[in-house]
């Protein structure tokens, strides 16, 4: 596959995928606003607790996922499509085991929950509701939804999106309707439910009369080899998963447990303007995850190299200016979302910068993690991202005491680069790439002080002059484009002379080029 094919399929995915998560976000914000008004904060941190639970549960994939589409990279490549469908019977019969696992995981927690909940608000029915979470999770895998890992191997993620788009504004419709109209949890959670089916199901039906090896009744099995080198995968993404569900989920579970449950409402405000902005930025690298592994499979690793730099400077400025730009707005947009309930839900600018530090390693950690993926390097440091699992839960717990709500999610960054912010670009230059670590590790330290100095400078400008009278829609607009003006053009006079800075730049003048022919 040549470099422009893989370019057209990597922009198509980007940009179907952007525009999913640009549909999310809009209609996310309205619901939520519909269900603060309809409900309370009571539910609102139910829901926000049940989901991380449940987030947590989705351990029993084992890594499966990622393993399997990894598989499908050199099949694809090849056009074996005998191969491919032997990978897709073994998947189909992981995921109907996972969801069963989920199940009965998820059913011996009930009694505990009483445990997890500090401070239980005085709500009706809060087990029947944890059923139903219980139940769109485990829907989730029964539901033909193996069938999605051949569409993001064989870089057509798009219709994925597209999918995606078209059911969740479907969903969002009906509950925004429902709630106004009954003011009603089950059915806001019944209705979550059956726009899961249907989306897997039709999914489904669009990926058999595209592939036609689900139509096949191929009963041939996986050689031994070749399962065994696919559980090995799958132990050492285990322990990653395990990490990474621990450090992505626990904060929620751990707030509720020792410091009451009425902050997991407070705060998934602010985690649904910080998952909307994650989505939209991680569409840069899952857009590409599959066109990596294309061009893994097929190029030198010199060329794999220079892509690898470029991406992660691209990283670098998109989340940058995104942690900046939350740090700066972020208290002023929810003040201003919610209106005259704003001042019950802005929360301290201490928990901010503890939401923006965790952000801004995660955006770090997933690039890493992408590239690492691709490069088939799964099984070097396999233990570590369960100490990392470990001493998360262990500052989470110790930070929650003199801190609360603060100190748990500032536990998850520390966590992190106490071993996984040094170590991945390590095993990716060392094993990957063959390259030396330690310019990376200069060049990312020079970065980071600039992040830090310009943070700095924009919070205390918008504190002492632009807010200093208060927050309205006139200064924070002002502040808004003050922010989105001043990082990027810090960022590119630092940046301009740089290999990969002039790259992207290129492309930039290159579509400017061909929009400019196109309106002559």
């Amino acid at each position: 596959m040549s470099n422009d094919s893989r370019m057209k399929k990597s922009a198509k995915n980007m940009a179907s995928g952007v525009a999913y998560r640009l549909l999310t976000t809009v209609t996310a914000f309205v619901v939520r606003t519909v269900f603060i008004r309809c409900l309370n904060n009571d539910y609102l941190s139910v829901n926000g607790l049940y989901s991380s639970i449940l987030s947590m549960l989705s351990l029993a994939e084992l890594g499966f996922g990622t393993a399997m589409v990894y598989s499908m990279y050199k099949p694809l490549a090849e056009k074996d499509y005998g191969k491919l469908a032997q990978i897709m019977r073994l998947y189909k019969r992981v995921y109907s085991i996972v969801g069963l696992a989920v199940l009965v995981i998820g059913l011996c927690l009930v009694p505990f929950l009483d445990i997890l909940i500090k401070n239980k608000p005085d709500l009706p029915h809060l087990t029947f509701y944890y059923i139903l979470f219980l139940g769109d999770s485990v829907i989730s895998y029964w539901f033909f939804a193996y069938r999605n890992s051949i569409l993001q191997a064989d870089q057509k993620a798009y219709v994925i999106s597209n999918y995606n788009s078209v059911f969740n504004f479907l969903k969002s419709a009906l509950q925004i309707v429902l709630m106004l109209v009954f003011r009603n949890f089950t059915i806001y959670l019944l209705t979550q439910i059956g726009c899961t089916i249907l989306q897997n199901v039709a999914l489904a039906v669009w990926v058999r009369k595209e592939y036609p090896i689900f139509r096949r009744q191929n009963r041939e099995e996986l050689p031994k080899e070749e399962k065994k080198r696919i559980f090995r995968d799958v132990k050492a993404l285990m322990l990653q998963k395990i990490s990474f569900r621990v450090l992505n989920t626990s904060d929620s579970l751990i707030i509720s447990a020792f410091v009451g449950v009425g902050w997991v409402g407070l705060l998934s405000n602010y985690i649904l303007v910080e998952e909307a902005v994650v989505a939209v930025l991680t569409q840069t690298t899952s857009a590409i995850t599959a066109s990596l592994g294309n061009y893994f499979a097929k190029e030198d690793r010199e060329s794999g190299y220079r892509l690898f730099q470029r991406m992660e400077f691209m990283n670098f400025w998109l989340y940058g200016f995104s942690a900046i730009a939350f740090a700066v707005l972020l208290n002023p947009l929810v003040e201003l979302w919610l209106g005259r309930l704003g001042s019950e839900y802005v929360l301290s600018q201490t928990i901010v910068i503890a939401i923006v530090l965790r952000f801004f390693v995660e955006g770090y950690m997933n690039m890493m993690s992408t590239f690492r993926s691709t490069l088939g390097l799964f099984t070097q440091g396999q233990y570590f991202p369960l100490l990392v699992a470990a001493l998360n839960i262990l500052f989470s717990i110790g930070l929650s005491f003199p801190f609360g709500a603060a100190g748990v999610i500032f536990a998850t960054p520390l966590a992190r680069c106490c071993v996984n912010v040094w170590y991945m670009p390590l095993v990716i230059h060392r094993d990957g790439f063959h390259k030396p670590v330690l310019p990376f590790y200069r060049r990312y330290t020079r970065r980071l002080l600039l992040l830090i100095g310009v943070t700095v400078g924009m919070l205390l400008f918008s504190r002492k002059c632009v807010f200093a009278g208060g927050v309205t829609i006139a200064n924070f607009a002002v502040m808004t484009v003050l922010t989105a003006v001043v990082p990027n053009a810090v960022f590119f006079l630092f940046f301009r002379k740089t290999e990969e800075c002039a790259y992207f730049m290129g492309i930039a003048k290159g579509l400017f080029t061909k929009l400019h022919r196109s309106f002559l």
